[in-house]
Parts: C-alpha cells; structure tokens; sequence
C-alpha cells in the first residue's frame, strides 16, 4: 500500500511527548506537581485522534480492492504485534521464573493463563481483562482491531469513507453520552472497560474524519494562523492536568482540535517540534508506550527494596492507587526522571532492533500480494 503523501513531523513529536506523560502515570511517584502530572492515561484519547488522522492521510481512497485490504491488513500486524508479542514474552518469563524461585500465587490476579492468551491474541481491550501481563497493550488490542475494520468500512463505502466515518463518531458520541442512562445487563466493571473501548473506536474515526477536513481546508488554501498554537498548547496541558474535572468525552474533542492546528504546522510550536529530539521520541514513541511498564516494575520494586531496607515509609496510597514517597518529592523527582531516561535509552534499542526490523519485513511481505499492484502504489505516492 502506498504511505503517507506527508509526514505530519510536529504530530509525530506530540506522540512522543504524551508517551513519555503516560509513562510518568504508571510509575505514580510523589513527584512535585504529581497531582497535575498524574493523568498521563488521558495521551491515549490522543493516540487514537492521531491514529485515526494518520491512517487517513495513508490511506484515505487507497482500499479499493481485496488485495488492498489484504496488504494494509498485513502492513498493520507487522506494525503493531512483534513488539507486543516481545513484550508479552518478557512478562511470561519474568511470571515463570518466579515459578521456578518457588514464589507463591503465581499466574494468578492479573496474570492468569486465560488473561495470557487474551493478550496474546490481542482481545484484552474488549473484555475484562484488559490491564493484565502489559498494562499499555489493552489500547493495542482496540488500535488493531479498529484499524482492520476501518479498511473493511473503507471498502464497502469507498470515497464516501470521510461522511461515514463523521456520521459514525457522531452517533458514537450520542450514544456515550446517553449510557449512564441506559439499563445494562452487563456489571459495571464490563461497561466501564466497554465504554473506554467504544471512545477509542469513536476517537479513531474523528481522526479519520479530521484527515478530509485537513485536507478540504488545504485545497481552499486555508489554514489556522500560528500563533493559534499556543492556545492549542495550553488546551492540551490543561486537559492532561484537570481531566477529572471535564466531561468524559470532551478529551477527544480537545485533542482533536489540537491535532486539526498542529498539522498545518504553521507556528514556532511546530518548527519547534520539528527539531531532531522531538522527533527521535516520536519516533520510539510506540516502543516507550509499550515496553514501559517494564522499567515503571522495576522502578516500583527498587524504590521498594530501599524503602524497607531503610526502614523508612516508600508508600502510601493516593486515589485508590499506590503511590510511592521515599524520600519525598525531590527523591521521587529524581526516580522518574531515572525511569524517563532507562526507557527512552531501552526505546531506542527495540525500536531498532525489533520494532523497525519487522515493519520493514512486513512491508516486503505485503508487496508480495499482487506485487505489481503494489509497486505502482509504491511509485505513486
């Protein structure tokens, strides 16, 4: 399949940055300012904008045919899954190797065998064990699954994609207003995790249908003025730091606004996030998003490890979550500025040596589904 016509360098940068802010949620540290920095979970919304706006710039009036479908479907694997399935791996062995050293309660609690072959087939996000052996994998799980039935809708309705997708976010949205209304036969539990997964779906094709619009605005020769920027900056801060206090799906909206002005790249903000560190963390930015829970363990576990050989209090809970304090806020500061960098370092490596190497190889591979085909796209674009 043919790739983007552009590449949209300042939204890649944005991508990095809110993985480095998920990043910081997992590893819940006493850090100062913690009540602002804590909500990293609310990146997601905007992953799944920004999926949705980058898949439609790629391939937007690219589906046409089976063999389309086929390629980009194999394209999406080869994008997504080596890295979780590594990952996943990483946690069998760790869950293993407690086996071996004797310790109790093993493959139980969010590790269990069922919960392993969920994850392993990328079902996690759709039912009730969706934080499990890797935690960031659940939105994985969502972003493929959401990505084949994007091609599938872009087959059936063809040039019509950008109407159905906008029509398809709008009833989305309406009818994830009106849940709380609505009598469930489901546990609350079982409609929480549902309702998350229906808001990326709705996300993903408000980014699809942001793409035409871009694209409508551009052909007129419009586009936002750059100062227009720093509002975008300051609503997206604002979004991460008071997320408890908006509207379930007013991040979506937000973000997308943000991702509508940043892709015109008309402002410092974008020249700035332009420059070559912004945009080596986006991208790694899918490795530090999905191989971070790893290092965010291991911070968890040195941090407690000094704490009890210390004797000193490491943790406290905060908001039904575990929140550790050794030391205090100037300590903790120092701790999540370790595990930023022990994950971006580890990103850089996956990235290289897992991540990019089977992108490559099923991009090869997807050339082999009518090859001549695909080699014309190839040259198109």
């Amino acid at each position: 399949m043919a790739q983007p016509s552009h590449r949209f360098a300042a939204l890649d940068s944005w991508r990095g940055i809110c993985a480095l802010s998920v990043v910081l949620f997992h590893l819940n540290a006493g850090v100062h300012f913690h009540e602002q920095l804590n909500n990293g979970y609310v990146a997601v919304d905007f992953f799944f904008v920004l999926s949705g706006f980058v898949i439609g710039s790629a391939y937007l009036d690219r589906i046409g045919d089976l063999g389309d479908l086929a390629r980009f479907s194999l394209r999406r694997v080869g994008r997504l899954y080596p890295l979780h399935l590594a990952v996943l791996l990483v946690y069998l062995g760790l869950e293993l190797g407690r086996v071996a050293l004797g310790s109790p309660h093993t493959f139980t609690g969010e590790r269990t065998w069922p919960a392993f072959f969920a994850d392993l087939f990328l079902l996690q996000g759709f039912n009730g064990w969706d934080l499990t052996w890797n935690m960031p994998a659940w939105s994985i799980s969502i972003e493929l699954w959401t990505n084949l039935a994007f091609a599938v809708l872009a087959l059936a309705v063809g040039r019509r994609l950008p109407w159905v997708a906008a029509a398809f976010a709008a009833v989305m949205t309406v009818l994830l207003a009106l849940t709380p209304e609505v009598p469930s036969p489901f546990s609350e539990k079982e409609v929480d995790i549902l309702n998350g997964a229906f808001q990326c779906v709705m996300e993903f094709f408000l980014g699809v249908a942001g793409f035409s619009l871009f694209t409508w605005l551009r052909g007129l020769g419009l586009k936002p003025p750059g100062w227009l920027e720093f509002p975008a900056v300051i609503a997206a801060v604002l979004t991460f730091a008071f997320i408890g206090e908006l509207p379930g799906l007013a991040p979506g909206y937000i973000f997308f606004a943000v991702v509508m002005i940043f892709a015109f790249e008309a402002g410092p903000v974008a020249r700035a996030l332009k420059r070559p560190w912004p945009l080596r963390l986006g991208e790694i930015s899918y490795s530090i998003y999905l191989s971070h829970s790893l290092y965010t363990l291991a911070g968890f576990m040195l941090v407690k490890t000094a704490g009890v050989r210390l004797g000193l209090p490491w943790l406290e809970e905060s908001e039904g979550r575990d929140l550790l304090v050794l030391g205090g806020p100037w300590v903790m500061d120092a701790v999540a500025l370790a595990c930023l960098v022990c994950v971006v370092v580890s990103s850089n490596l996956t990235y290289r040596f897992i991540e990019d190497p089977a992108r490559i190889a099923f991009n090869r591979l997807s050339t082999r589904i009518a090859p001549r085909k695909a080699r014309s796209l190839e040259t198109a674009a």
